[in-house]
């Protein structure tokens, strides 16, 4: 018995092979049938593929001039097909189909039948061999063009969650996978005899060395494509994020409604300053959206446009290398950031000690997206709320002439807010009304022309209130004194509470009158995402604020509340003697129910909005914008003033945008003195690391060679 023959009988591929070997003539037929469907569709492929649509397909009659002397109409533009491509793939995969099939066809419908049974097992299996593994390879092919030309539809479904692109998507995958499929069983016949016949075995491996390349290729592709897509191109290792744009400037950013272009006017130079301006630039382009433009303009190598823009603005030329913001397609609105600007310098040694810039253009751009107009920002005054004025003439009382100052320098014209007993209303051009601690009930004159102001549109806009509000001792030092705003407040679904607010003492918060709280980084609300996390404010006599539900016309959501896990409770009046309040405490529990005693957080602050569109801010305390906090921060901008500051973006419908984005320093690495310097692990350490290795390598060959 021939031993290749027994193998072939055992073989699991030998009903294939054998009715490829005797159905020549029926296995030619089917290869000859596919080629014609192949045809076919290369046909309708290439007809779609250069056929060429006319841009307007109106009637000749309906547009022919009725003047005999008018010029004769142009021709109608061509517009290519923005599918051709893909039909222009289709075709030649189609094409090489039908090479491939009419050429298998042809060769076992003229070829003559090898002697042998054996030699005609063996040709069999090469004609599966080539004509499957060719069919595979060229879907394969096909799949990775249709995954490069539909790679816009993975990124609309990864990155924006269209289903409707998943057929794109899938399409592809599924032609390597048929595709590597194909070419995997072609294979599988031509291995009884891999071992035996040279030619065979030639072919085997080198369609498994192609199908093994070919399928790393797509990996490597795929993998590329879906990290590109989810994870940044570009990754900012530096401890402070130095060379990355600030979460809130990207926000800004990315929600700009027209197009902004940056001319960076600096020399062809290498030095850190220039390479820092440049990052800036690119950072702030790429974050955008489109929106902006970012062009580098050199004083030597672009000399014309360097010449324009120094002709329709002069401060350019005036103020020398910078960065010019225009807005708009006019370009009308425009901002000169010079180099001054842009950075900090160190008085000491007349260096640049910090890169300010990116704070600087986020300023001026507000401003310019604001079509240049300060919008007017009213802190009510006459109830002894927070002065703006300071100084001897001021009223007696806390001010906020440093919060007034800061909003000032975001562009915002800041102006009190005095009501007229007779006729009292809020002026016509108020953007924001701001009252900030009353000490004394507002009247309801005044109450009813917040109203007005709040609920009677103006133009296609109404009024857009803030409340600072902590408590105020009533009459004779008990109970807590009105605002006079509780039923204007209530109408927007917030109840001020009237009882005091305290907390038990703790080595981070050791006044009881004083506790912290904290915005809630859940609640959906750009102001909160315009904020660091973790942002808090430290209170004084503050009251609770919360949402409720009363009117539909406004949603109200709690966002800033005291810290969790830190004990506050609830008095009707201001305490006396708190180590006997804690002793009750512990001996009454029926005095803690009624007081509230919890480490469950309570709600200081809560956000009202009207469709969408921010209404009012209420916070239960005036304390953290007032100048006393301000001056023990000193340099640092309080937290505060950044809440103020973009909760008065959302209130007018812009991105908010914290005016105190942080500095980015500079600092200089020295080399560390030769006393500190470790030798053992500078030396010793890869000296040894280095004879662990050569003695490894080493062993490893005397164990091989002992083998």
């Amino acid at each position: 018995m021939n031993p290749t023959l027994s193998a072939d009988q055992n073989s699991s591929d030998l009903p294939v092979v054998d009715f490829v070997r005797g159905q020549r003539q029926t296995t030619a037929y089917f290869f000859l049938g596919l080629s014609v469907l192949f045809l076919v569709a290369t046909v309708l492929l290439a007809v779609r593929a250069f056929r060429v649509p006319k841009a307007d397909t109106e009637p000749a009659s309906a547009t022919k001039s009725l003047d005999p002397e008018a010029p004769p109409e142009p021709p109608k533009p061509e517009v290519s097909d923005p599918k051709r491509s893909s039909y222009m793939v289709g075709g030649v995969g189609t094409l090489a189909g039908f090479m491939v099939t009419v050429t298998g066809g042809v060769v076992l419908l003229v070829g003559l039948p090898k002697p042998t049974v054996t030699q005609q097992r063996t040709e069999a299996r090469m004609i599966l061999l080539a004509v499957g593994g060719l069919l595979g390879f060229a879907m394969i092919v096909c799949g990775l063009f249709y995954f490069y030309l539909w790679g816009e539809s993975l990124t609309k479904l990864l990155d924006r969650g269209e289903r409707k692109e998943l057929l794109f998507v899938a399409v592809p995958f599924l032609m390597i996978i048929v595709g590597a499929g194909l070419t995997f069983l072609a294979v599988q016949p031509a291995r009884t005899e891999e071992r035996n016949n040279s030619t065979l075995r030639k072919l085997v491996y080198g369609t498994n060395f192609g199908l093994g390349t070919m399928m790393l290729l797509v990996v490597l592709m795929v993998a590329n494509v879906v990290v590109a897509l989810k994870v940044p191109n570009k990754l900012d290792t530096t401890e402070t994020g130095f060379y990355s744009l600030s979460e809130s400037s990207k926000k800004f950013l990315e929600k700009l409604t027209e197009t902004v272009n940056l001319y960076v006017i600096l020399p062809n130079s290498e030095e850190r300053e220039v390479n820092d301006i440049r990052q800036f630039a690119m950072n702030a382009q790429d974050v955008s959206d489109g929106k902006v433009t970012t062009r580098f303009i050199s004083p030597v190598s672009n000399k014309t446009e360097l010449a324009r823009l120094q002709d329709k603005y002069p401060r350019v030329s005036r103020d020398g290398y910078g960065i010019l913001l225009t807005v708009g397609a006019d370009e009308k609105r425009h901002a000169f950031v010079g180099l001054s600007d842009l950075f900090e310098i160190d008085p000491r040694t007349q260096r640049f000690s910090a890169f300010t810039g990116e704070g600087k253009v986020m300023k001026e751009l507000r401003f310019l997206a604001d079509n240049e107009q300060r919008p007017v920002i009213y802190f009510t005054q006459g109830n002894g709320e927070l002065n703006l004025t300071g100084g001897a003439d001021a009223a007696p009382g806390p001010s906020a002439t440093r919060l007034k100052g800061f909003l000032e320098k975001a562009y915002l014209d800041v102006k009190p807010l005095v009501f007229p007993v007779k006729d009292p209303a809020v002026p016509d051009d108020a953007a924001v009304v701001v009252v900030a601690e009353p000490q004394t009930p507002l009247g309801d004159g005044a109450v009813a022309a917040l109203r007005r102001y709040l609920t009677i549109p103006r133009g296609d806009r109404k009024g857009k209130l803030i409340v600072l509000a902590g408590v105020t001792p009533g009459p004779e030092g008990r109970g807590v004194a009105r605002t006079g705003l509780e039923g204007l407040l209530a109408e927007l679904n917030v109840r001020l509470g009237d009882k005091y607010l305290y907390s038990i003492p703790t080595q981070d918060s050791p006044n009881f009158k004083a506790p912290a709280a904290i915005i809630n980084p859940k609640v959906d609300n750009p102001i909160v995402q315009a904020l660091p996390e973790g942002t808090g404010l430290r209170l004084s006599l503050p009251r609770e604020v919360s949402a409720t539900t009363t009117n539909p016309t406004y949603q109200a959501t709690a966002f800033l509340f005291t810290v969790p896990g830190r004990y506050t409770w609830l008095e009707d009046n201001p305490i006396t003697d708190l180590e006997q309040t804690l002793r009750d405490f512990e001996s009454n529990e029926t005095l803690v129910a009624r007081k509230g005693l919890t480490r469950n957080p309570r709600p200081v602050g809560v956000l009202v909005s009207e469709g969408g569109s921010g209404k009012a801010v209420v916070i239960g305390n005036a304390f953290p914008v007032s100048d006393r906090v301000a001056e023990r921060a000193q340099s640092s901008t309080p937290p505060a003033f950044d809440l103020i500051s973009v909760a008065i973006d959302w209130l007018r419908d812009r991105p908010p945008v914290p005016t105190g984005i942080e500095s980015k320093k500079y600092k200089e690495y020295t080399f560390p003195e030769a006393s500190t310097v470790d030798f053992t692990r500078l030396v010793w350490f890869p000296l040894g690391l280095g004879l662990l290795g050569v003695t490894g390598v080493g062993a490893g060959v005397w164990v091989i060679r002992r083998k």
